[in-house]
């Protein structure tokens, strides 16, 4: 029988003596709480040490529980410095969460708060028998162990009943020190799929794919490398383009989510660690439904692969919520991830892309050339870094450069109602806007075509993109007619 100090004074309980615990104890009204029971009149004034070890001094850890049997082991060394690492065996490459470490570090070393019962015959009742409570074994460095076993939780639930393994003392110990040990292994396994760097280690992603089983092309998102020219005017404020299934600008506040979302990634829970290749069959991710991939400037590519949409209804609310699958290759976990973290399994180019179809700096222009079918045709050539010192020809005669700065203005605003690269430009050319920057770093053709009576499609670039309404190219040869003509003001208007 382990030793203890007892507050005994003529076979009566000192309670003078009795700490805070007991006294808070003995007060509680257990009545409505069958599994609690009243502590016992003979009680500890003092702590009793049950272990006295270093944490870094604990090898291993068997336990067994309602809902789990799994051993923890020791994958680190450690010492008064630096702490041993654990992990669950078997999963040892994986990351956990850090209720992990409290199971050998809460236990190496641990008290009792006070014993309750001496010599007890009813375990059950503080839920210590063998077929509810959970049955712990720790193995240390010198070869000795320690088994004990985790009962129910006490009046309050701040203390919960402990005994060692075939002795029939029963002690209170903090429940912060035992409760982790109910969890079942995957409990402990991090929901964290792709942990977020610190602000300045943060990555440039360099481009995100995205391929789904209900996509006939590949949804690409790359880095516009004029982000990391200071000097550069003009796109938009997004550090990323499209370029397929068009090209195009994009959005900043509907971009970012999808471009950077994989780093700090959290699933809503963990489904299965480390899966074998039956496991990745029926969770859907042996051939999955999407695959998404995301290259950083700083090496490393990663892949997450997930599964079709799950459906699954609340049977007492009816309501109903979404969820996948999900798999990052090099992390050996099947994760469930919500419908509304998931966010790539339902992107639409036009989710993120800009109207905007050109946003190229006007004193960034070398070549301009704007033709209508049947209409006008303007060829400008312009030369110069800014409003004093650009010079700008038309049809090869000088114009004002202020008139060509607003008639560009206008074109800026040619906007992209709906994204189509579905229909071929079998219609009538109607027109054409062609941009080409001084430094030939980059153009654009854009060409319009005739799609129905009242709808252009706008192809960039040779590739059906977007469409238009026709009164906006009805708009244009109008501003055009109106160009020599300094006193009226260009229309920025369409119906």
């Amino acid at each position: 029988m382990r030793k203890k100090t007892l507050g005994i004074v003529g076979g009566l309980v000192l309670v003078v003596a009795l700490g805070g615990v007991t006294a808070a104890l003995l007060a509680t009204d257990s009545s409505d709480d069958d599994t609690s029971v009243d502590v016992a009149e003979e009680s500890s004034t003092e702590e009793i040490t049950l272990t006295e070890q270093e944490t870094y001094n604990v090898t291993s850890i068997d336990v067994t529980n309602a809902n789990d049997s799994y051993e923890v082991v020791r994958v680190t060394e450690g010492d008064d410095e630096t702490n041993a690492t654990f992990a669950i065996a078997g999963w040892e490459d994986l990351t956990y969460l850090s209720t992990l470490y409290t199971l050998p570090n809460n236990t190496a070393s641990m008290t009792a708060n006070q014993i309750v019962e001496e010599e007890c015959t009813d375990l059950e009742k503080f839920g210590l028998d063998d077929d509810t409570a959970a049955h712990v074994t720790l193995h240390f460095e010198d070869g000795t162990s320690y088994s004990f076993r985790v009962g129910n939780t006490a009046s309050g639930d701040s203390y919960t009943y402990f005994a060692e393994e075939d002795d029939d003392i029963v002690y209170l110990v903090s429940s912060s020190y035992l409760s982790n040990f109910q969890n079942a292994a995957v409990d402990f396994v991090s929901t964290t799929i792709l942990e977020e760097p610190d602000e300045d280690d943060y990555p440039t992603v360099n481009y995100l794919t995205v391929e789904r089983s209900d996509l006939d092309y590949i949804f690409e998102l790359d880095y516009d490398e004029t982000a990391d020219d200071e000097d550069y005017t003009g796109g938009t404020v997004a550090t990323h383009v499209m370029t397929s299934p068009v090209p195009a600008y994009l959005s900043p506040d509907r971009s970012t989510d999808y471009v950077t979302g994989m780093l700090g990634l959290t699933a809503e829970s963990v489904a299965v660690p480390v899966p074998t290749d039956e496991e990745m069959e029926e969770y859907g991710l042996a051939d999955p439904y999407g695959v998404v991939t995301m290259d950083c400037n700083d090496g490393n590519t990663y892949v997450l692969l997930f599964s079709e949409p799950v459906t699954e209804t609340d049977e007492e609310t009816a309501a109903t919520s979404t969820y996948y699958y999900a798999y990052l290759e090099g992390v050996d976990v099947i994760y469930r991830v919500t419908g509304d973290d998931m966010i790539w399994a339902t992107v639409e180019p036009t989710d993120v892309a800009s109207k905007l179809v050109l946003a190229t700096y006007v004193w960034n222009v070398g070549t301009l050339n704007v033709t209508i079918t049947d209409g006008d045709t303007f060829t400008f050539s312009a030369e110069g870094t800014d409003d004093e010192d650009t010079v700008v020809t038309l049809n090869g005669e000088t114009t004002d450069t202020e008139r060509y700065r607003q008639f560009y203005a206008f074109l800026l605003n040619t906007t992209a109602e709906t994204i189509n690269f579905t229909s071929e430009p079998e219609g009538d050319l109607l027109a054409e806007i062609y941009v080409e920057t001084q430094d030939g770093s980059f153009s654009r053709d854009l060409v319009f075509y005739a799609l129905d009576d009242y709808t252009c499609l706008i192809t960039v670039d040779g590739q059906a993109a977007y469409t238009c309404r026709k009164s906006y190219l009805t708009t244009l040869q109008s501003n055009m007619e109106k160009y020599n003509n300094t006193d009226e003001d260009f229309s920025s208007n369409w119906s």
